[in-house]
């Protein structure tokens, strides 16, 4: 089971278009788009995308903008 990765970034940016090609390339089974920065989300097996660049993760989660995640796609790093 993989810790989460939460994703931020401003709208329109492209993390709900690459959202597919960003769970695979973090190993995750979900993705949960929009999610407001504050409430709970699942801290295993999900992609968590959100505009709110103040959200607050739970510390086991992976924190990236989404241009730092899809640098990471681009060039086949992995998490």
């Amino acid at each position: 089971m993989s810790r989460s990765v939460v994703i931020y970034g401003p709208q329109r940016c492209g993390k709900t278009a690459n959202a597919q090609e960003l769970r695979e390339q973090f190993g995750l089974q979900e993705v949960l788009d929009d999610w407001d920065g504050h409430t709970a989300y699942p801290l295993h097996d999900t992609l968590v995308l959100t505009n709110n660049a103040d959200a607050v993760a739970h510390h086991s989660s992976r924190v990236l903008h989404h241009g730092c995640a899809m640098r990471e796609m681009v060039t086949g790093a992995h998490a």
